[in-house]
């Protein structure tokens, strides 16, 4: 069931209607004082180094184009580098769509709203191909649509094939010999005589029926016309079809380099404007060999495999089973030879050392030199006791000297973990419940003593002993301050335990920069499986639990997850198939087919929004794969994410929904007679365009509006902030927005996959695409600067992703044409593009040679001067340094980072409240609430051209300050205290 022109037009009027409506309701809801932190909670949060964005004008509609005119300067400062790098990806969708629309809608929509291909088929459609009388099981001709039915495009474009029903009786015994015969089944006419019906000339004939006969009727739309579908087989204007794809992919390749150039611009000038001492100077070592975590036999340990020999385990991993030694012992290292080891003869190693040098060292066992042991010689080192911290400081100062800084061990702190995550959540409930006694104290307002029901076993020794094994009511205020004092002791004895289990990982920060680029481009040891590098992530995003795992789990997991996703994009091509197959009947036409916006809502908006329904929940799944894969942090599992949900969608939403749509229907035909695939794709492919091009408006006009109203986070926000207390509470509600790009890139890759590919098929399209790519531009610029929070800066690392993705759209593009082309029945057009995919791939490599190294870091001349001009303005005075403290703890697990002060300060409070409460009185606690109500104070912060320091996620006045740490919007309680 295809859209008809009629309904097209509709859904169009209806799309438009809404998103119209929704610009005016946000227009107004965003200046409304319940909902304007909601829509622009930048403007009103207060902490140290928050950028303010400007302020926006009231008038109406002013906001969009003051939005639109907003520099890239002014982005940087308020959103980041990611969100420039984000909106100049939607600008480069706009310029290129724009641009091809013109390109394709003078030349080739013209050429295919002439053709006379359609009509052709449209009258074969209504008039089939003469039939005998005796096809009794054939429907009567439906009859031909009048010119007003044709005009209003009230016409189903679905292929109709119907095919012969069962005639004779295969249950009958074999006929003589020589013979053969056949029975009727019941209710099957007999045929007559040839001789009686035609003539004497044909009484030697006799006849049957035929059970292969088929009979296929095409039906289209006006819509169809401005399709490729209405251009005849070998028509030379298919030539113009041709020669339109090769000026889309020369313009897209211009675009596409050049908005490269434009990345790496972007990409180069945040490196440059990192702050000195964080991930800028800092790199993440992982598979450090010493530490007895994350080997094969520490974790079969947990498996059924923890059950073989000892023995056995020991020789398979002699490895692992010197470490053990060592670190049980740690004695001396022994220079005797091991027993039942073969001794080279003097002979042998004076042969040897003669072909050897100061660096190669032979072996007194083998009489050769060996590789170097990675793991012999952390075992020999932790002999001669020193500790793998030790043995970590000492691999880089090897290599880097006096530039080593220090070496931060990660540890397993998976049970300190869940204890201050509850401490959190406790310490929180403490806060707000504290707030709330405050505040109606100082009102004089009726205090009801809160109590809340509590569950001891669910609390370890301490729960059971103290409130028992079953559920009992408690005042709450008094349970918090007991179980906030617990878990402090029970936080503090986990930490000194959790600095007992090493992780295989470090963070080595360094003195210069030029030292972090060498370590993260360099290659540590020759043994791959041991001293991996890699340029570390801000500490604030980092997976700590993921940092325990090896190279050989790592590669495990991932190729799991890997099968896994595979699993899962073929399983959604189950319902995305079935919905095209239930869109594509006639089964529901016929009711509704008089009534034009039932027909429109059906044909135009459903399949549309059931595609997009399907694909919601898919980020979710793959964002737990990641973490399960061992992804180390919150931007590597994004980055992922983008790239693979971009693959989900080219699986199901356009091969899934391009195939289902365009065999769904003819099916039981291709069984019957595969060589009609040819036949039916020719005029079938094309019509599918068109329920792509109802998908780019479903995302154009309906889920781009809604993504900057928001509805269902409105009413979420709009009921929790009636049942939050206090102003502490309700303001973390409007705070706490985060964004991902990971699951909203994909969605404009697809858009320009969808839209090249069909550009010249159906270029209606075009128009659509481009529409798409303002929406989204406007929606998602204000979001960026004026609400959302990033938990990560990649620095724009997310165009590799994109350009990739474009480039797989090109190619696409380029293979659909010709593959449609040909089945047109013409040699020269396809032939003619067959060059187009190799240059495609060609500027692949080109740009991946031209820009990707120069995207993973500095340079080591860059790196050097930016020393340099630190250390000039360190002495100079015109610089501060970082503190050694800050550089110790950067790196340090947040569950390490219990601070002691605040709690002192929160339970002290929880105390002097239990008194007033009591009876007693406290002027001072009582003054402890910060009422005072955030205000958007109407200044506007200019933009700067000058460099800003994007490390924050929010920019900041100078790359030289870096933000203050260890602030975080979801605690509010740390603005408060300041």
């Amino acid at each position: 069931m295809a859209t008809s022109g009629k309904a097209f037009g509709i859904s169009i009027a209806i799309y438009s209607a809404i998103c119209i409506a929704i610009f005016i309701l946000f227009s107004w809801w965003r200046q409304r004082n319940l909902t304007r932190k909601f829509y622009a909670p930048k403007r009103f949060v207060k902490y140290p180094g928050h950028q303010k964005p400007p302020r926006l004008r009231s008038k109406w509609g002013a906001w969009a184009v003051q939005v639109f005119k907003m520099s890239e300067a002014e982005v940087i400062r308020c959103g980041g580098m990611d969100a420039a790098m984000y909106v100049k990806i939607l600008e480069m969708g706009m310029k290129l769509f724009f641009f091809v629309s013109i390109i394709v809608l003078v030349i080739i929509l013209p050429i295919n709203i002439t053709g006379t291909e359609v009509d052709k088929l449209m009258e074969l459609g209504s008039t089939p191909e003469a039939t005998s009388e005796f096809t009794y099981w054939l429907n009567s001709p439906s009859p031909s649509p009048s010119p007003e039915q044709s005009s209003s495009g009230q016409q189903t474009t679905d292929t109709t094939t119907t095919t012969a029903p069962e005639f004779y009786n295969t249950d009958i015994p074999p006929a003589p010999p020589g013979l053969v015969w056949w029975e009727y089944l019941p209710g099957v006419p007999d045929l007559p005589d040839p001789e009686v019906l035609l003539g004497a000339n044909y009484s030697r004939y006799g006849w049957r029926y035929d059970s292969d006969f088929t009979s296929v009727s095409y039906s289209f739309t006006n819509l169809d016309k401005t399709t490729m579908a209405n251009i005849s087989d070998r028509s030379p204007r298919l030539w113009a079809h041709a020669v339109v794809v090769w000026m889309v992919t020369f313009f897209t390749f211009y675009v596409l380099w050049s908005y490269s150039k434009e990345a790496l611009r972007l990409r180069t000038f945040y490196l440059l404007n990192q702050p000195p001492g964080a991930e800028s100077h800092t790199v993440l070592v992982t598979d450090i060999p010493g530490v007895l975590f994350g080997t094969i036999p520490q974790r079969l340990d947990g498996t059924l495999l923890k059950f073989v020999p000892k023995g056995m385990k020991e020789t398979a991993f002699k490895h692992v089973h010197d470490i053990k030694e060592a670190v049980g012992s740690q004695v001396a290292k022994h220079a005797d030879v091991p027993i039942g080891k073969r001794v080279a003869s003097k002979a042998d190693l004076a042969a040897a050392s003669k072909m050897s040098n100061f660096a190669t060292e032979i072996n007194p066992e083998t009489g050769r030199w060996e590789m170097p042991d990675p793991w012999r010689q952390a075992a020999d080192q932790l002999r001669d006791g020193k500790t793998v911290s030790e043995i970590v400081e000492n691999e880089f100062r090897a290599v880097h000297r006096d530039d080593f800084r220090v070496a931060h061990m990660v540890y397993n702190t998976s049970e300190l973990d869940p204890l201050v995550a509850e401490y959190e959540k406790r310490a929180r409930v403490l806060e707000d419940l504290l707030d709330d006694y405050i505040s109606k104290k100082r009102r004089s307002a009726k205090l009801k003593i809160k109590k809340m029901t509590v569950v001891g076993p669910t609390m370890g020794a301490w729960g059971r002993e103290k409130y028992g094994l079953k559920p009992v009511k408690v005042e709450a205020l008094q349970f918090l301050h007991d179980r906030l004092e617990q878990l402090k002791v029970e936080i503090e004895e986990q930490q000194v335990k959790a600095r007992g289990k090493l992780f295989p990982s470090a963070f080595v920060t360094f003195n210069a920069r030029l030292a972090q680029v060498g370590a993260v481009r360099s290659l540590m040891n020759e043994d791959l499986s041991t001293w991996r590098c890699q340029a570390a992530p801000r500490p604030s995003e980092i997976v700590w639990g993921n940092l325990g795992w090896r190279i050989w789990e790592r590669a495990g997991r991932h190729l799991l997850m890997l099968a896994a996703f595979i699993a899962l994009a073929f399983f959604f091509m189950i319902p995305v198939a079935a919905v095209q197959g239930l869109l594509t009947t006639n089964s529901l036409v016929g009711a509704l087919q008089r009534i034009a916006i039932l027909n429109a809502v059906l044909t135009s908006i459903l399949p549309g929004l059931a595609l997009k329904i399907f694909i919601a929940l898919v980020p979710a799944i793959i964002m737990a794969m990641n973490r399960f894969a061992g992804m180390v942090s919150l931007s590597q599992m994004d980055l992922a994410l983008t790239s693979r949900f971009f693959v989900f969608q080219v699986i199901t939403v356009f091969f899934g929904s391009f195939i289902a749509g365009s065999f769904f229907n003819q099916f039981k035909q291709f069984i019957d007679d595969p060589g009609s695939i040819v036949t039916v794709l020719g005029t079938s492919a094309p019509q599918t365009a068109i329920f792509f091009m109802t998908y780019l408006l479903v995302q154009a006009l309906l889920t781009q509006p809604l993504g900057i109203v928001r509805v269902v986070s409105l009413v979420i926000f709009w009921v929790k902030s009636k049942l939050a207390a206090t102003a502490r509470a309700k303001r973390r509600l409007w705070e706490d927005q985060e964004f991902r790009y990971g699951t909203v890139l994909p969605n404009d890759t697809i858009a320009i996959l969808l839209g090249l590919t069909f550009s010249t098929i159906c270029p209606l399209i075009l128009p659509i695409a481009f529409l798409y790519f303002v929406a989204a531009y406007l929606v998602h610029k204000y979001s960026l600067v004026y609400v959302y929070k990033q938990p990560y800066q990649t620095g724009g690392k997310f165009w590799q992703s994109a350009f990739d993705q474009c480039i797989v759209g090109l190619v696409i593009f380029q293979l659909v044409m010709i593959g449609l082309l040909g089945i047109k029945k013409v040699i020269g057009p396809p032939i003619f593009i067959v060059p187009l995919p190799f240059l495609t791939l060609s500027l692949y490599f080109a740009a991946h040679a031209r820009f990707w190294r120069p995207f993973e870091g500095l340079s080591l001349l860059s790196a050097g001067l930016l020393d340099k001009r630190e250390k000039d303005a360190w002495e100079n005075g015109t610089l501060q340094p970082p503190a050694d403290k800050e550089i110790e703890e950067r790196y340090l697990s947040p569950s390490f980072k219990f601070d002691t002060s605040n709690h002192e300060h929160l339970v002290g409070d929880a105390l002097r409240m239990k008194a007033v409460l009591d009876g007693g009185s406290d002027d001072k606690l009582l003054g402890l609430e910060d009422t005072t109500d955030d205000e958007d104070d109407g200044s506007v912060t200019p933009a700067s051209e000058t460099p800003v320091d994007i490390e924050s996620g929010s920019g900041a006045s100078a790359p030289s300050q870096a933000p203050p740490r260890n602030v975080d919007l979801q605690e509010p309680k740390e603005v408060i205290a300041q």
